[in-house]
C-alpha cells in the first residue's frame, strides 16, 4: 500500500519535470506531499494505543 503512494508522488514529480515545471511548482508539490504524509502519520498515531513507559511496567 505504501509503495503505491510512493509511486504516485514519484510520477507527479516526473510529470512536472517533463513539463519543465518551475522551481515554485516543485516546492508546492513537495509541500502537498509532506502535508499528506503528516496527516497520515497523525491518523496512525491516534488509532494506536499510547506507548507504555518501562517505568510504568515496574510499578
Amino acid at each position: 500500500m505504501e509503495e503505491k503512494k510512493r509511486k504516485k508522488w514519484t510520477n507527479k514529480f516526473r510529470e512536472l519535470g517533463k513539463k519543465k515545471g518551475s522551481r515554485q511548482d516543485f516546492i508546492n508539490l513537495y509541500k502537498e506531499m509532506k502535508k499528506e504524509k503528516d496527516s497520515n502519520k497523525n491518523n496512525d498515531n491516534s488509532n494506536s494505543e499510547p506507548e507504555k513507559n518501562w517505568k510504568d511496567l515496574i510499578e
